[in-house]
């Protein structure tokens, strides 16, 4: 279990830090500093089941999408996401980005960010180019439908159908 302080390294350079644990609060929220470098993975447009989710941009810019519009944010900006409310975000900046990231309730956030960082350095991967991440990303998304969810079909029919050839390749997400 992920705890405050851990550093999680990503294959697109991307580092997840935890900045205050769910064990740190019984659960109620999850903290963590976002370093996304120029070119990193993007969530695919998603939604929470109960969780609300903040953004505090530390540097850089960042583009939010919240409930379908997109705004650039600068130091010192913030974004607040309601439960159930379509969002994503992207560095489309060219530059390093750092974010403090909220959620809460937690909804096993940190699981689910530790077992995509886990997953992917078992299994080799170094690049955000390789061509197993959707899969693997897909896969593991579906797991934690209490923490993130593909809302609409454009989403979610893609990331159902990669799961699957996953599963027929014989991919596991047992780390």
């Amino acid at each position: 279990m992920a705890k405050t302080g851990d550093r999680m390294e990503m294959p697109d350079g991307s580092v997840y830090e935890i900045t205050s644990s769910t064990a740190d609060n019984d659960g109620e929220f999850v903290e963590m500093v976002f370093t996304l470098p120029a070119g990193s993975v993007a969530p695919p447009p998603h939604v929470h089941a109960t969780p609300v989710e903040e953004y505090e941009v530390l540097e850089g810019k960042l583009d939010v999408m919240v409930g379908g519009d997109w705004k650039t944010l600068g130091p010192g900006d913030t974004a607040s996401v309601p439960t159930g409310v379509l969002h994503t975000f992207k560095n489309r900046s060219g530059a390093t980005v750092l974010v403090r990231n909220v959620h809460g309730p937690a909804a096993r956030f940190e699981d689910y960010i530790e077992h995509i960082c886990t997953l992917t350095r078992s299994r080799g991967i170094k690049s955000a180019m390789d061509p197993r991440i959707p899969i693997y990303l897909s896969m593991i998304t579906l797991q934690y439908p209490e923490t993130l969810a593909p809302a609409r079909a454009r989403e979610r029919i893609p990331m159902t159908a990669l799961a699957g050839v996953g599963r027929l390749l014989r991919f596991s997400t047992v780390p």
